[in-house]
């Protein structure tokens, strides 16, 4: 999926990148679903849509010396979507593929995050601000044969 116009189309918002995206693997219409369930969710709490950043980030996580990576996701590429602003998404939570149904914004979630192809996502609270992030594979080169 190509990510960069997608956040063009959100520069009504508060844009974050680095210089070279990475893109996440992952299909337009279900990405865009979710996406946007993430932005109604932060201005049903309250924020204006103005005040609202959409950040894409390029993440590698390293295999964990500590533990059974249930709260982490695995060792991969990824590409990083978070929405943050002055808002509450509700408590600091964590989902995985595999999460349990539950209850809170990442339980209701659980069907389009896993239909979007979500590998992982959390939600983060640091009053005023909160943010829910969701973390999508990267998408296979295609200078590297993929």
């Amino acid at each position: 999926m190509r990510l960069e116009p997608i956040l063009r189309a959100h520069a009504f918002m508060k844009v974050e990148r680095p210089p070279e995206l990475w893109e996440p693997d992952t299909e337009d219409r279900r990405f865009v679903s979710l996406l946007g369930e993430m932005i109604a969710a932060a201005l049903a709490s309250g924020a204006a849509l103005d005040e609202l950043t959409l950040g894409a980030s390029n993440v590698v996580v390293c295999p964990s010396d500590d533990g059974d990576g249930r709260d982490a996701p695995q060792p991969a590429d990824y590409v990083a979507i978070t929405v943050r602003g002055p808002t509450d998404f509700g408590a600091d939570d964590r989902w995985h593929r595999s999460a349990l149904h539950r209850a809170g914004l990442l339980g209701r979630l659980h069907d389009r995050l896993d239909a979007a192809g979500a590998a992982f996502a959390y939600i983060r609270r640091t009053p005023p601000q909160g943010s829910f992030t969701v973390f999508f594979g990267r998408a296979p080169s295609a200078s590297a044969g993929g």
